[in-house]
């Protein structure tokens, strides 16, 4: 895809170091004790290995998955994770290495997992795990590092719904703030802590005997009392030692508490190294990680390749990273030692070292280390300037991370950019983000700024400013207030303002595959009816066509299945082969389009009655999938066949399908699973398994509901209705249907109860007259005319429903008279069935002349005598 002749498509680099098991740069002290305490862990979901700093945590862990034949997935954690989906990435990424297809089907739920909606994402990812054939170790090194809330809070309930082959590990300083010990209580969590963890004095007496410092027995017994078995504390008095003469005299009189021991002991360590080593040290200490070139660039030493080669012979507490021992890290402690050396040394110029590194991650095409390397200098400009360059990469990066940047980047700075800073307020709003108060915050912001800038500001800069402004406007309008109406006026003044398009940054949202691309948008009431959706969409062509035309394909296929849903099937068939222009020159995701797409002209094949068309056009769709490795997509074609034939009289491949599939009704389903949860709620009710069926239609009418999808709501209660009348609880299904009605009227939805077919007709036929026996009324009913416009568009499925009174009145005037039934001022009459006030007092003045009547009592009196005489149930005032 291209923007602004800049392509997209490039996702955020990940550190692959991050993702291997580190390598023991030291020697090995058995420790069986412990390799048992983790293989008995293994029964459960978690094991938490916790304790300080310096214990041997990750040696343990490590060197223990060396022995096991079971799939491993390692993630090092670090602070750069606390933010975002990252932390998820990184996960995904690490258990794809072990089974390739799992990140492909769950790329796109991830940056659902850092927000309130994280358990929707998590479901999809575990029954994904749930469908692994082998048994999985996941080891997360440093969790004490991640402290975000809801980060916490998913991975909370991720261990809780581990499939019974995944195990996670977790390596932390500190207990993890979410309940271990709940689930100790029940059984699936084990846990090793310091206490555990520490050297015994048999163990100690090993480790010595592996130094090139022997020591007899008691001597190494009492330093491993004395350090109380810390393990980086024995290390670090065996370095020392090597300067000692008498080293018993050393040993008894070492002392004091572990503070001081640390303190004491890396004083040792570091006074005993060479000024030159001294000083590399120190200047790579800024490093998250660094290799021979790095390390040559921020400190400046030609000879950094045998520096590190020393480090390493003398085990100054280095981890390596990778396999061939290139990229490296400090251990924590020893890092937390140099920077407050760093700190406290006046000579070094630590925002040098910060621009020296970034400078180097540039070179290397490591944007986003470069980004933080120049924050952590605040070389503002620099970053700024190279974000403005990245622009093509951004847009697929996580927003958490661009805003992650740019919030520690004044704002006097940032204004100076309204790329970036429109982008970063957009991101805030736009999709799933849910930052709307942020984001409106930082609009406010952008107003001030703006007002004091005003006069020195060029003419082309107030264009730009402004039409940048109204995009994120018209964004808030869409996405936090669901008014198209606003939103349509706020991209008009886009158009106004920059006719030739905007340099915003879009990102790219990321949602699962879905059959339906409207379906997987919050729908508010009359946020999708045509009166409003139709010109919104118009406007927003008009954006796209200036900014970027591809995003039309989007925009079309959108529109063409709103057209589908209006039951405007010429319209909708137009408006998907627009679609598919530019679909077809969409290199990113295509298949995101290319199987709603397919899917729509497969429902308008079904529905003209070519339905062996429909079927191989999904066929031909399901071939493209497996050639382009996306197995989802072939499983939404295929189910989407099923359903088609099910629809269209033909049960058994939904029972065949039904038999076969690993779906239950007590399954947790996440809202991007609705497709086929709702296909297996059919299957049910054919299979008369009716209490199954309606427990599983609670919950994912509930799900449909709290997400705002009516479509898929009025869907489930369709199902739900047609199961109460095979039931033979009519009155119930009466209810449902007519909770449907009200959802789609608003929206101008006719197609969901036209798909349904002849069963749903004869209801409609029958609400009718239960609605003209005074039943199903309300403020919030759905009006005789919508029902009406869905029969009539049923080309006769179902019988005339005319009685005398409908023969007296026209629809409309059906449609206020029963506005009067159900208490309805004159203005809620005209609100609900959008006309004028005036025109709803003509009306009224029509009804009581045709029935002869005075005021409303008369006029139902009159209803009465036209009505069934035989009826019990009276017209209600």
């Amino acid at each position: 895809m291209m923007i602004n002749g800049t392509e997209l498509g490039v996702r955020e680099p990940l550190l692959h170091s991050k993702l291997t098991v580190p390598r023991t740069v030291s020697t090995l002290i058995p420790r069986p004790r412990l390799d048992d305490r983790l293989m008995d862990a293994m029964s459960g979901n978690m094991t938490l290995v916790c304790a300080p700093a310096g214990y041997g945590k990750t040696t343990l862990v490590s060197e223990w998955l060396l022995q096991q034949e079971r799939q491993t997935a390692w993630v090092s954690l670090d602070v750069g994770d606390n933010q975002g989906s990252r932390f998820w990435r990184y996960i995904t990424a690490a258990i794809a290495k072990a089974f390739p297809t799992y990140e492909g089907e769950v790329q796109p739920v991830l940056p659902l997992l850092h927000t309130e909606g994280y358990d929707q994402g998590l479901i999809v990812c575990l029954n994904m795990l749930d469908k692994l054939d082998q048994e999985l170790i996941l080891v997360l090194d440093d969790f004490h590092v991640i402290q975000n809330e809801i980060l916490l809070a998913s991975f909370a309930y991720f261990t809780d719904y581990l499939p019974k082959c995944i195990h996670v590990c977790l390596i932390s300083r500190t207990e993890p703030a979410f309940s271990v010990a709940r689930m100790e209580a029940r059984q699936l969590a084990s846990r090793l802590n310091a206490e555990d963890m520490r050297f015994t004095e048999k163990e100690g007496a090993q480790f010595f005997e592996h130094t090139d410092l022997p020591l007899n027995t008691e001597l190494s017994s009492v330093l491993v009392r004395k350090t109380e078995g810390w393990i980086t504390g024995l290390k670090l008095a065996s370095i020392a030692m090597r300067r000692q003469e008498n080293k018993e005299s050393f040993i008894h009189n070492f002392a004091g508490d572990s503070r001081e021991v640390k303190r004491y002991l890396f004083e040792e360590v570091f006074s005993a190294q060479g000024d030159r080593m001294k000083q590399f040290l120190l200047t790579c200490s800024i490093l998250k990680r660094w290799n021979v070139s790095l390390s040559m660039a921020v400190s400046g030493f030609e000879d950094s390749r045998e520096l590190i080669e020393s480090i390493e012979r003398s085990h100054l507490f280095v981890v390596a990273l990778d396999d061939k021992g290139e990229w490296f890290r400090f251990h924590h402690l020893f890092l937390e030692f140099l920077l407050r050396r760093l700190e406290q040394n006046e000579q070094v110029n630590k925002r040098l070292l910060y621009k020296a590194a970034g400078d180097w991650c540039c070179e290397q095409r490591l944007e986003e280390e470069a980004v933080e390397y120049y924050l952590q200098g605040q070389y503002y400009e620099q970053a700024v300037l190279l974000l403005s360059e990245m622009t093509s990469r951004v847009v697929n990066w996580e927003w958490s991370n661009l805003q992650k940047w740019l919030s520690a980047i004044p704002s006097d700075i940032l204004l100076q950019h309204p790329v970036l800073f429109f982008s970063y307020a957009n991101s805030l709003i736009a999709e799933e983000s849910g930052e709307i108060s942020e984001g409106e915050a930082l609009l406010h912001q952008a107003d001030a700024w703006y007002a004091e800038a005003y006069e020195g500001l060029s003419e082309v800069q107030h264009h730009e400013y402004l039409a940048m402004s109204h995009y994120v406007r018209g964004t808030l309008m869409v996405f936090g207030r669901n008014d198209l109406k606003l939103a349509k006026q706020e991209y008009e003044q886009v158009v106004r303002y920059a006719p030739n398009g905007i340099k915003i940054i879009f990102g790219q949202p990321e949602k699962p595959l879905q059959p339906i691309t409207v379906k997987t948008y919050k729908i508010g009431r009359g946020h999708a009816s045509r009166s409003i959706a139709a010109p919104y969409t118009m406007q927003m062509a008009q954006v796209y066509q200036a900014v970027n035309p591809i995003f039309l394909g989007k925009l079309y296929l959108n529109h063409a299945e709103v057209l589908y849903y209006w039951n405007d099937l010429s319209a909708a068939a137009d408006y998907v082969s627009r679609a598919m222009t530019w679909i077809s020159q969409n290199p990113n995701r295509p298949e995101h389009d290319l199987v709603a797409s397919w899917i729509l002209q497969a429902k308008l094949k079904a529905a003209e009655g070519h339905m062996f068309e429909a079927l191989e056009l999904l066929e031909g769709g399901q071939r493209r999938m497996k050639w382009m490795d996306i197995p989802r997509g072939m499983e939404i074609l295929h189910l989407e066949g099923i359903r088609l034939q099910l629809q269209y009289g033909d049960p058994a491949p939904a029972l065949a399908w039904g038999e076969q599939c690993h779906l239950s009704s007590r399954d947790r389903v996440s809202v991007f699973e609705l497709f086929d949860y709702q296909l297996l709620a059919r299957v049910l009710v054919l299979q008369g398994r009716w209490e199954e069926a309606e427990e599983l239609l609670d919950r994912l009418l509930y799900l449909a509901e709290s997400e705002m999808r009516p479509i898929d709501a009025a869907e489930i209660l369709c199902i739900t209705a047609v199961m109460l009348q095979s039931r033979e609880e009519q009155r119930r299904a009466h209810i449902q249907l007519e909770e449907a009605l009200q959802v789609s009227e608003a929206n101008d939805f006719t197609r969901i109860f036209l798909d349904e077919g002849a069963p749903v007709m004869g209801m409609l036929h029958e609400l009718i007259r239960a609605k003209q026996r005074g039943q199903h009324r309300g403020k919030d009913s759905a009006s005789l005319s919508f029902v009406r416009s869905i029969l009539a568009a049923a080309d006769g499925m179902a019988e005339s429903v005319d009685s005398p009174l409908e023969a007296l009145l026209t629809s409309r005037e059906m449609d206020v008279f029963q506005g009067l039934l159900d208490h309805l001022s004159g203005r809620e009459i005209a609100e609900k069935l959008n006309v004028t006030y005036e025109t709803v007092k003509t009306h009224r003045k029509r009804i009581y002349s045709k029935l002869n009547a005075a005021n409303l009592s008369e006029a139902i009196a009159q209803a009465e005598k036209l009505s069934d005489p035989k009826r019990t149930n009276k017209l209600q005032i």
